[in-house]
């Protein structure tokens, strides 16, 4: 199988058959046995947002690199609604806790980074307020994080928001931060099944 995957680099975008190159997300539906598409029905719909950002936000040596080896962990990832919102839980802890903190270290804002990175885990609605506030005190000037952290509070369903995860990192980074980002992802596939105590919406 790893065999069949190497021989198919992936390629940015949606492709109309997979003659024409596999995004990751279609590379999933291959591997499923299901119909051409990026959004398979096997796979948790925050992890396909997500990583249908990541896919395209790459080069095509970081997609290889980091993104194609993680292709198989999708597949039947689909879970319930409490998966879904421990993963997007997952994709902001990350967010405010790893990449915020990164950027503001390489600038020089050491007392900031540390704040925030020493946060509770983000494992519930609560979590989500307490590090709305921290960033909004802390780093207000990044608004793309605000708009992801406003979009969780006010209850949107996950496979909304996390792709603007991707595109935080993708602006502070540039791609620098792409080996954390597939480390998350595989937290975010193990998750469907960690213990769902704590992850319960407000």
């Amino acid at each position: 199988m790893q065999r069949l995957i190497d021989q198919h680099p992936l390629r940015r975008g949606a492709h109309p058959t997979r003659d024409d190159g596999m995004c990751a997300m279609e590379m999933v539906a291959w591997l499923a046995g299901e119909e051409h598409s990026d959004e398979p029905v096997c796979a948790c719909p925050v992890m396909a947002a997500f990583v249908r950002a990541c896919n395209d936000s790459m080069s095509d040596v970081a997609r290889d690199r980091h993104l194609r080896p993680l292709v198989p962990q999708l597949v039947n990832t689909r879970g319930s609604a409490a998966a879904e919102r421990m993963r997007g839980y997952l994709a902001i802890d990350a967010l405010v806790r790893t990449f915020l903190p990164a950027w503001l270290e390489r600038h020089g804002r050491r007392d900031e980074a540390q704040l925030l990175a020493a946060l509770a885990p983000v494992q519930r609605l609560e979590d989500v307020r307490t590090a709305q506030r921290a960033v909004e005190t802390f780093v207000p000037q990044q608004h793309a994080t605000r708009w992801v952290l406003q979009r969780a509070v006010e209850g949107t369903p996950p496979a909304r928001f996390v792709a603007g995860v991707v595109h935080v990192v993708r602006t502070l980074h540039a791609g620098a931060m792409w080996p954390e980002v597939a480390a998350l992802i595989q937290r975010m596939a193990r998750a469907e099944a960690a213990p769902t105590v704590g992850f319960a919406a407000e």
